[in-house]
């Protein structure tokens, strides 16, 4: 994808037809007032997506995958102390302190794991893949806070799945057997 010929229409349309399956989970909307705080998630996304290409880049010349990981997160630290200088710093009781360090662990674990995917894998198929993090998310809240959700977030989460498994099979049917650097 990055820099290695055209993008097929297809396996692009696969993204975007995910894309939607996430707008009909999700449904966002957003008051006049929230316009910045959605042209931030939006340039997070955008930012995501670069990033990720980047890392596809950097795994095309064998950069290992714990070296980039270990680079994100001093980044990452940086720049969020930075920021805390501007916005303060949450003061957290001991035993909250304590509850940090599995999330990092935790994410730390994600983010290597997302990186080998896309350092290994068809960049697309990985980032329509990633859409299936909204399907577990939306029926943890069904199964764990009792969420109703309406008939369009259900129909949602097909599109999210059927696409999903559309660009795996248009994938693997047009690189049969091919080496997984080669996706």
């Amino acid at each position: 994808l990055y820099g290695k010929g055209s993008i097929p229409g297809a396996l692009l349309a696969t993204v975007l037809l995910g894309f939607a399956g996430v707008v009909m989970v999700l449904r966002p909307a957003f008051d006049q007032n929230q316009m910045w705080a959605g042209l931030i998630g939006l340039l997070s996304g955008m930012t995501a997506a670069l990033a990720y290409l980047q890392v596809t880049a950097m795994a095309r010349l064998r950069e290992p995958e714990i070296r980039m990981v270990f680079y994100f997160a001093v980044a990452s630290a940086v720049f969020g102390f930075f920021a805390s200088l501007f916005t303060g710093f949450s003061s957290l009781a001991n035993w909250h302190a304590l509850l940090i360090l599995p999330i990092g662990v935790l994410a730390s674990l994600g983010q290597l794991c997302m990186t080998r995917a896309y350092a290994s894998g068809a960049t697309l198929v990985v980032a329509n893949l990633q859409y299936s993090g909204i399907v577990f998310g939306a029926l943890a809240s069904v199964l764990i806070f009792d969420d109703q959700l309406p008939p369009l977030a259900w129909a949602g989460m097909v599109v999210i799945v059927a696409s999903g498994m559309a660009a795996t099979v248009l994938r693997s049917r047009a690189v049969p057997g091919a080496p997984h650097e080669e996706h």
